[in-house]
């Protein structure tokens, strides 16, 4: 009956479309301890107001096996990897595949600028105007996770909005 077929469309796990203009995305992955403390919204218009276009958004809770898998690339890079792990595994994160409107070719390095330094506390006096400035606590809980080189651009939006729904 029509009330069973909207009830299936509307609660299952129906695929997502493939992401559009992959090729000139970023992954801007907002972290758990943000989305707790309510600066989600504040967080998507700062990046908004800074000249990007949110291509896609989509909410999810990540496996520690996914988070592993996600962050293999920092494991003895980074000292804050298991930190890391931890807090992306602490709850739901909100993935935002973004594109900067007026150089879509700079979309990686615009947005890891508007991201700033991964240390909240020298992001306050580097990059004053910087998602970690105004919403990173630690190093770990740092406010976002952006894409670190143009090439994984779309290999982190293909990621989040691609493999991990079909998985």
């Amino acid at each position: 009956d029509a009330a069973t077929r909207e009830a299936d469309l509307i609660f299952s796990k129906l695929p997502l479309p493939p992401p559009a203009d992959i090729h000139s995305s970023s992954l801007l992955l907002i972290r758990p301890h943000a989305i707790k403390e309510n600066k989600l919204g504040h967080i998507l218009a700062h990046v908004a107001e800074a000249g990007f276009t949110i291509a896609g958004l989509q909410m999810v809770q990540l496996t520690r096996p996914n988070a592993f898998e996600f962050f293999e690339v920092y494991k003895g890079v980074v000292p804050e990897y298991s930190d890391w792990v931890e807090e992306i595994v602490g709850g739901k994160c909100v993935a935002a595949q973004v594109i900067f409107a007026r150089q879509p070719e700079s979309t990686v390095p615009a947005l890891r600028e508007l991201c700033g330094a991964h240390d909240p506390e020298i992001a306050q006096h580097l990059h004053t105007s910087s998602l970690r400035a105004h919403y990173g606590v630690t190093k770990a809980r740092n406010a976002v996770h952006c894409t670190d080189l143009p090439e994984d651009g779309p290999l982190e939006v293909d990621y989040f909005f691609t493999i991990l729904p079909s998985a």
